[in-house]
């Protein structure tokens, strides 16, 4: 049991370990060997960057198009816009679809339609700046596979061979979604004509641990499996704990796990009308604030994002539960009602 036990947890560490960030931006180079380069132009062979790569000098640059990393580890791929076409008179071959892997044999492109292993490298570092993530490969070297296969196509004069010096990988990846830690707290800030109206309908309003309140205000621990843009476009933060809105002797609504989804400008959570069979009891999760407004900040040194003053108002949806829970199902709950502000700050990983 004790073994078992051990393996779980180790199981367990290594998942928590391995979030993938996506990634929406950034730029990978290829810097050419001077010795290579300058076997290219002996053999009569050229090398152009196509489909949006571009070529300065030795170097050649291609847009980060989409990929996955996880920054603490350094573990992951990067794909890449653009292709690279090598050409020996009017024999040529593209290499499209370049991706580059953070393992031996980081670069990778499809080649006459099949994948290929370009070049394999034994300098591999890994650093992280801020929120992007920066991969070298040094010293990479020819594969075999691709030296067969630019002699088969391009008959050169002098052949290219397996472990020929090619030159150096950078590939800097800015992500799409930074995974979010759990660490810190998001503040929902109740607007006080809501909570007016709460109380003349006698409806008390509770934190449920680990939620917390001091007056008005309502803090969520932020919790795993939240991710959201640097800039605050897009993606999910999770929050846990829950609000129990109670009217003693008639309904109780449980507002919980609020989760905050600011590409769909909304903020949703299981909600629970009880007591059942006179209410529906647990309807599932649905959007139960719409948002609006806000501003975000982000702080790449720390790895933070952070929003304030971010508007909610009562959806369709919330507003029909708490008229079904408070108010005998008569309209005194309306949907773009002002609910709140909310604020967080979050931490990448």
């Amino acid at each position: 049991m004790a073994v078992i036990c051990a393996l779980s947890c180790l199981a367990f560490a290594a998942q928590a370990g391995a979030a993938y960030d996506p990634l929406g931006g950034g730029q990978t180079k290829l810097v050419l060997d001077k010795g290579f380069a300058s076997f290219l132009k002996h053999d009569g062979v050229t090398l152009a960057a196509k489909a949006g790569a571009r070529k300065q000098g030795f170097t050649y640059l291609l847009g980060v198009s989409g990929g996955a990393l996880d920054p603490t580890t350094g573990k992951g791929e990067i794909d890449n816009q653009g292709s690279l076409l090598f050409g020996a008179g009017p024999r040529q071959i593209p290499f499209r679809g370049i991706t580059v892997k953070t393992k031996h044999s980081p670069l990778i492109a499809k080649v006459g339609g099949s994948q290929l292993k370009v070049a394999t490298s034994s300098g591999l570092s890994f650093t992280r700046e801020g929120f992007a993530s920066c991969f070298t490969a040094r010293a990479l070297k020819l594969s075999e596979k691709a030296a067969t296969r630019l002699n088969k196509k391009l008959r050169p004069e002098v052949r290219f061979s397996q472990g020929q010096l090619l030159g150096t990988l950078i590939a800097k990846a800015q992500p799409r979604l930074v995974t979010i830690k759990e660490a810190d707290r998001a503040t929902l800030s109740f607007d006080a004509a809501f909570l007016a109206k709460l109380e003349s309908l006698f409806v008390s309003v509770n934190p449920i641990h680990p939620a917390e309140h001091l007056g008005a205000d309502y803090t969520f621990p932020i919790v795993i499996g939240g991710a959201i843009a640097p800039d605050g476009a897009e993606g999910t933060l999770r929050t846990g704990g829950a609000v129990e809105l109670l009217q003693l002797g008639a309904g109780q609504l449980f507002w919980q796990e609020f989760w905050l989804d600011l590409g769909a400008h909304a903020e949703s959570a299981e909600a629970d009308l009880e007591p059942t069979p006179a209410f529906p009891g647990k309807v599932g999760r649905s959007a139960i604030f719409a948002v609006a407004g806000g501003s975000v900040a982000s702080d790449a040194k720390g790895r933070t994002i952070s929003a304030s003053g971010i508007g909610l108002t009562l959806t369709p949806a919330s507003a029909a539960q708490l008229n079904t829970s408070f108010a005998g199902g008569k309209e005194a709950f309306r949907a773009g009602e002002a609910a709140g502000v909310l604020s967080f700050a979050a931490v990448g990983q």
